[in-house]
């Protein structure tokens, strides 16, 4: 299990966690749940490393490989959809993105660059880039901010499926305001509305 014990941060005056606690399991799917500026992505980036905490502590993440997905794309605009996710896990062949591409209704998108894609295949392909990145990590963990945001439904499907298609020790935490793109899936929820 992940223990989150009294986790504090605050920008400037306006203090986003205040003493947040919570119990994590170590494996599966987690959405995190809130009204907006609750502090849903802060404790992603905070948990993930990409910032720090103003107190607080942290245990059960120590040692795992740790992919992030972040809200805005960021892709490289000068190379392929393919080569994007490719950079992610260089050492898988090249069967291995087209793959994932295919899996995310993405086949002949392959060869196109960021600019050439609507928002919602660069969403996609950002999340694939993501996927690569755990590539033969039995327990890795991926953190999605806001990952079906400019997807339609059939596509938030697809991803779904690839999320379900993880080994089995992998965590998933997520934040995402469309819920409904997770029913059917085995999820668990982490409310942050006693954060503050």
């Amino acid at each position: 299990m992940i223990q989150i014990r009294n986790l504090q941060k605050a920008y400037g005056e306006n203090q986003v966690l205040h003493h947040f606690s919570a119990t994590i399991p170590d494996h599966g799917i987690v959405c995190i749940t809130g009204v907006s500026g609750r502090g849903k992505t802060t404790l992603l980036r905070i948990l993930s490393g990409l910032e720090p905490a103003d107190g607080g502590q942290i245990e059960g993440l120590s040692g795992r490989k740790i992919a992030f997905v972040f809200q805005e794309d960021r892709l490289l605009p000068w190379i392929s959809a393919a080569q994007n996710i490719h950079l992610a896990q260089p050492d898988q062949p090249d069967s291995y993105v087209q793959g994932l591409l295919a899996a995310a209704g993405l086949a002949q998108e392959g060869a196109k660059r960021p600019g050439q894609l609507s928002g919602g295949q660069r969403r996609r392909v950002a999340f694939l880039r993501g996927i690569a990145f755990l590539a033969g990590v039995p327990d890795g963990v991926l953190m999605l901010d806001e990952p079906f945001n400019g997807l339609d439904a059939a596509a938030a499907q697809q991803l779904c499926d690839i999320l379900r298609s993880l080994p089995p020790q992998t965590l998933v935490l997520l934040v995402s305001h469309q819920l409904s793109a997770l029913d059917g899936m085995d999820v668990s929820f982490l409310p942050m509305e006693d954060s503050l």
